[in-house]
């Protein structure tokens, strides 16, 4: 466990140095894409589709997907969803073709990682 978390926190640090994505950095990079979604060096476990007009669509990668919203706050993007109203905010960094996430609130420290794909988001229950 150790030698995770001083990993966890030597990828950090570069962070610590970049200023977050600005609303319209992040819009640049995200609009129109979708992404795996997971902590750096692990299997993704969801998957988000960015569209137009700041929405969102959540899957955990079982079919079933989620419609959500992101809007600016401070630095910060935050997120809410249909399955859960409470506001989930993170700072992004661009890192080559993905992006990083740290969640706000979150002393964990883990890292997450946003990784473009080039498959369609499967939504049983959208129709898609």
């Amino acid at each position: 466990m150790r030698v995770y978390a001083l990993f966890l926190s030597i990828l950090a640090t570069p962070l610590v140095a970049q200023s977050p994505l600005t609303p319209s950095e992040f819009e640049a990079r995200v609009l129109g894409e979708t992404f795996d979604f997971g902590y750096v060096g692990s299997a993704p476990y969801g998957i988000e589709r960015y569209l137009p007009d700041n929405k969102v669509i959540w899957s955990w990668g079982d079919g079933q997907c989620e419609a959500g919203k992101w809007y600016a706050e401070g630095p910060s993007i935050c997120f809410v969803y249909d399955f859960d109203p409470d506001p989930h905010c993170w700072l992004y960094f661009a890192e080559g073709a993905n992006t990083l996430a740290i969640l706000q609130d979150d002393d964990s420290g883990g890292i997450y990682q946003l990784s473009p794909i080039n498959r369609e988001l499967v939504c049983d229950n959208f129709g898609m």
